[in-house]
């Protein structure tokens, strides 16, 4: 952490001066949102001036260098340095071993939601971010040409794989009373999900992933279930055989958010997701979409807003007007730079 006097030269200035570092690569999320739409939405604050640097041999000249996600260790100790001037920031930690040796070095990290944010804390200082995608209205879809009983997944093929019994079950019963399940992820690089109710696979590209979602009924978020084979397994058992009958079984990746949804949101079209964490914001009280668990309630969600029009409609204006009121970027960066000043002037 900087000495008092830099901190102090920090809170002073009239703009302070942000980098995001490391060569980005747009097809990936965290590059997309995190540094480059991070970074213009940052440009538009008064009191903030940002820019990308993608050399990393360029000198640090600003006030705050943030690192993007994965940014490799050995390069990162080279700014960590006694004569350093600025706070170094990283994006999306990691407890692996190069994921602990790189908040070690870091001063805050930059995280993407309350569940990422609550997990690690424990090891750094967290300001969230929400992964809001920078999305056109040319590609929103009136419901009248969109397909019907069209129901979408896009995310990583992992979700799939490991996807509840309870939404399985669901999907699989839809599917067999003639409705589509399209899975957009990437199918070139994962191989192809093996999941029965899936109709029809496409590979995500970033020039067509937003018309491909665009033309659907309704969007499907699950969560991430698997935990590693052993704890899987049980897991399955509990969940199968009803061990606990009247328990939630919840597990989610500490990395959890609800940025598939907020994709969805924007194009306006309605969805059903599993039940935890960040999905509860939008959709907890059922007036903007539905949080399942059982499988009844996954069938019924999905089935409800592909067969009724004007409940369609409803929950996506609504879901569309909740995102720019409680996801608009400009108030995210406002919140971000306050947080930050506060940190250092009451935490250091």
């Amino acid at each position: 952490m900087l000495n008092q006097k830099d901190i102090t030269n920090i809170l002073k200035k009239i703009k302070i001066k942000i980098d995001f570092v490391g060569k980005l690569d747009l097809r990936n999320g965290s590059d997309r949102i995190f540094c480059n739409s991070f970074s213009r939405f940052l440009n538009k604050q008064k009191n903030c001036i940002s820019e990308i640097i993608e050399n990393n041999q360029e000198n640090i000249n600003s006030d705050i260098a943030i690192f993007k996600k994965n940014f490799p260790v050995k390069e990162l100790r080279k700014f960590s340095n006694k004569e350093r001037r600025y706070l170094i920031g990283i994006i999306n930690p990691s407890d692996k071993k190069d994921g602990l040796e790189a908040i070690k070095i870091a001063d805050f990290a930059i995280v993407g939601s309350i569940e990422e944010k609550a997990y690690y804390s424990k090891y750094i200082k967290c300001f969230v971010f929400p992964l809001i995608e920078e999305v056109s209205n040319k590609y929103i879809k009136k419901y009248e040409i969109r397909p019907e009983k069209e129901i979408c997944y896009h995310g990583n093929k992992q979700h799939l794989d490991y996807v509840d019994i309870n939404l399985e079950n669901a999907l699989m019963r839809l599917k067999n009373e003639g409705y589509k399940f399209k899975a957009i992820y990437n199918l070139r690089e994962l191989g192809k999900c093996k999941k029965k109710f899936i109709t029809q696979h496409i590979q995500w590209e970033k020039e067509s992933w937003l018309e491909e979602i665009s033309n659907s009924t309704v969007g499907i978020c699950p969560s991430t279930h698997f935990t590693g084979i052993i704890q899987k397994k049980i897991a399955k058992l509990i969940t199968r055989k009803r061990v606990l009958r009247n328990d939630y079984l919840l597990q989610y990746k500490n990395t959890s958010n609800a940025s598939r949804a907020f994709i969805f949101h924007q194009l306006k079209i309605p969805v059903v997701a599993e039940i935890g964490g960040s999905m509860h914001h939008l959709l907890g009280d059922e007036r903007a979409g539905y949080i399942c668990y059982s499988e009844r309630s996954w069938y019924e969600g999905i089935s409800r807003l592909c067969k009724d029009k004007s409940l369609n409609i409803d929950f996506s204006e609504k879901a569309y007007e909740l995102m720019k009121s409680f996801y608009n970027p400009d108030v995210w960066c406002e919140r971000f730079i306050w947080e930050l000043k506060y940190w250092l002037r009451n935490e250091n």
